[in-house]
């Protein structure tokens, strides 16, 4: 049996391997896949230029994908203020002159046709008529009260009749005509009409309370007479 010496390397040192040395000048051959090892024959592609090694595959997210939507709620209040500005001045461009009354021809004034109206107003207790009275004068004689009444009749017809008492005096008394003119004519006193009379009370000179009566003897209101 013959001894056969182990091999050596280009250097002249045995290779450990037991396998013989490549001989001297020897490369190896480049790879095919650009200098990287093949592992069970798939080749891997090639890393993407404009993705870094080893970044994310998700797309990219913006903030302005999470902001909340634009709200409406300014634009509608701007609508809604300039519908309302234009009815503002629709209803007071467009609006109609109110017609000023008309004199009434008759001697009396109804409450519409003056905001200061003389006389104190009056409902009678059924509310079927209403108006104004007033006592223009009062003379005291010897044998009682003349008065000066007007009554206005703002919705008639106004039915009228007179009496007074002192007011230290309880007792009423019925009026009388009076010495002087105009007298009452008694008729009832239609809408927008007036009346104007003279009637005379015997009473006794002091502070007294003339009362305004319906024809019927419903009492409707007061008014003092000074002493």
């Amino acid at each position: 049996m013959t001894d056969q010496l182990p091999p050596t390397t280009s250097n002249g040192d045995p290779d450990r391997t037991g396998r013989p040395a490549p001989p001297t000048g020897w490369t190896p051959a480049p790879l095919s896949d650009g200098g990287r090892p093949s592992f069970g024959g798939t080749t891997p592609p090639p890393p993407q230029a404009d993705r870094p090694l080893g970044g994310s595959t998700l797309p990219p997210v913006t903030i302005e994908e999470y902001a909340p939507p634009r709200s409406r709620l300014p634009l509608l209040v701007a609508l809604v203020a300039i519908v309302v500005a234009g009815l503002i001045w629709a209803g007071t461009s467009l609006r109609a002159p109110q017609a000023s009354p008309s004199t009434s021809p008759h001697s009396g004034a109804s409450p519409s046709a003056s905001a200061s109206a003389p006389g104190l107003p009056f409902v009678t207790p059924d509310e079927s008529a209403s108006g104004r009275w007033e006592i223009v004068e009062h003379r005291w004689t010897d044998s009682g009260l003349e008065v000066e009444i007007r009554v206005y009749a703002d919705q008639g017809p106004v039915t009228y009749s007179f009496m007074a008492f002192g007011n230290d005096d309880v007792q009423a008394t019925a009026s009388e005509p009076g010495s002087q003119s105009p007298q009452f004519s008694g008729r009832p006193i239609e809408t927008g009409d007036s009346e104007t009379g003279w009637v005379f009370f015997p009473l006794q000179r002091g502070a007294s309370t003339i009362m305004l009566y319906t024809a019927g003897g419903n009492q409707v209101s007061a008014l003092p007479v000074a002493g």
